[in-house]
């Protein structure tokens, strides 16, 4: 059984070490970093470094103000589009925006945001794979502000070398910005795998890319990454057609003596359990939740997969919120009591969320969700173990949509306190963490996303 928490004593102590260690993190990225992840909280002390006025543009996209900043080779870029609008995708009539990098010997990189490739003007205009040039933009979801990530290293810039930023397609400055690298390199954050003391379950959620799970092709790295996190809880998205998860798990993860995985499916979503669970209706085949018992309360999970594609007010986007609904509606079940009669409504319940949201149209799905107050649930923002990344979904090299995040978690606030929390990419590991990890660099090469960790330990302020 999972560990229940009643002393205040424990839980009070816990609050505090964990609003520490987020202060702690909150002012060393603010100081040091940009993290793409289009919340811009880390662009506070960035001044803007040029402006254009508003109504100019010929297409969606237009830009008031910029901002840069740099880190060895790599430039970031923050601007607004006025508009709300997804910015790699969306009707052909917005237009596109062009973002052009003048490099030193009178090369140009220009990157296509609707167009979705980055290639050198030099006449054949090859597309650059983003995976080479560290690319990352965010947010995925529509807004009317976004954020960019890019190595310029492969063109030899460094820090004391300069560039000219120019905008084309839908805007343009009316002069281009003049920026010269000034910042030096840093070693990236290393952060433990290890669970925080007093930590009642851990939670691992990963879509595996098209069944993963049963594919003998990736077997062996998918064990290996299954077993190095250790959960006790695992969500699977993508494993529609596959049955006899039970039987794969034993045999990718082996619980020998201790006791047999615990499965529910519906569709392509998969909970596998350590401890024995309670499968829940489902409204769509977009999730999949279950009841857990711990020693003094009930922790609920719900394993998402929200339709992919389409951008803000398309078909998708709408099926999406939709999909989003149905969830919300059952947490409000759960909160009400329905699944855990034993216990006065609004009370004691863990929830938490997880998987892959698919936010590439609008916010309002994860806004449903969090939204209403009543519900007390909020989304936690998982970096990776190594650096500040918090990029779940990499496509591969031949993929036109960058990097980002699509994958989330949200749990509810008054009956579960956050532990340790990583995104986990082998390829950055180095020889001693692959080595702890039990891991093969290219292991992460398995599926397009990323396996996504979180800790919680059960909190008693409900019984106030």
């Amino acid at each position: 059984m999972l560990n229940g928490r009643s002393h205040r004593r424990t839980w009070l102590r816990s609050c505090l070490i964990a609003a520490t260690y987020s202060l702690i993190l909150t002012s060393k990225l603010s100081a040091s970093v940009v993290r793409i992840d289009g919340r811009f909280e880390d662009w506070k002390d960035i001044r803007v470094c040029a402006r254009d006025p508003e109504g100019d543009a010929k297409g969606a996209f237009d830009i008031t103000h910029i901002y840069a900043a740099s880190q060895g080779s790599i430039l970031y870029l923050r601007f607004d589009t006025t508009n709300l609008l997804n910015i790699q995708n969306g009707p052909e009539a917005e237009g596109t925006l062009l973002v052009i990098i003048n490099l030193p010997n009178n090369r140009e990189l220009v990157l296509d945001m609707r167009g979705r490739r980055a290639f050198l003007d030099d006449g054949a205009k090859e597309r650059i794979p983003w995976d080479r040039l560290k690319y990352i933009v965010g947010p995925t979801y529509a807004h009317n502000e976004f954020e960019i990530q890019i190595d310029l290293g492969r063109f030899g810039i460094d820090r004391g070398d300069a560039v000219s930023i120019q905008f084309g397609g839908s805007d343009q400055l009316d002069v281009p910005v003049k920026f010269t690298f000034s910042q030096p390199s840093e070693a990236p954050k290393r952060r433990s795998h290890r669970r925080y003391s007093g930590t009642d379950v851990r939670i691992v959620s990963f879509n595996t890319y098209y069944e993963g799970l049963s594919d003998p092709d990736r077997e062996e790295a998918m064990g290996r990454l299954l077993n190095s996190v250790d959960g006790d809880v695992y969500c699977f998205q993508e494993e529609w057609k596959t049955e006899g998860h039970s039987e794969i798990l034993k045999r990718l993860m082996p619980l020998g003596s201790k006791g047999r995985w615990h499965i529910h499916k519906i569709h392509g979503n998969v909970i596998a359990s350590k401890y024995p669970l309670k499968a829940l209706p489902s409204r769509s085949d977009r999730y999949a939740a279950v009841c857990i018992n711990m020693r003094e309360n009930h922790l609920f999970i719900i394993n998402v997969h929200l339709k992919a594609m389409g951008y803000i007010g398309s078909d998708e986007d709408r099926l999406r919120i939709r999909q989003a609904n149905d969830i919300i509606d059952i947490v409000g079940e759960i909160q009400r009591g329905r699944y855990s009669k034993a216990e006065p409504p609004y009370t004691k319940s863990g929830i938490v969320i997880v998987g892959d949201f698919n936010l590439v149209g609008s916010r309002v799905p994860l806004d449903v969700i969090i939204g209403k107050k009543v519900h007390g649930l909020t989304d936690w923002l998982i970096p990776n173990l190594v650096g500040e990344s918090v990029v779940t979904w990499r496509g591969g090299s031949r993929a036109s949509f960058s990097p980002g995040k699509l994958d989330y978690v949200v749990y509810s606030t008054k009956t579960l306190i956050p532990g340790n929390g990583f995104i986990l990419d082998s390829g950055l590991l180095n020889r001693t963490e692959l080595n702890q990890l039990g891991l093969n660099a290219a292991d992460s090469e398995v599926s397009d996303h990323l396996v996504m960790t979180v800790d919680f330990q059960s909190s008693d302020l409900s019984e106030d």
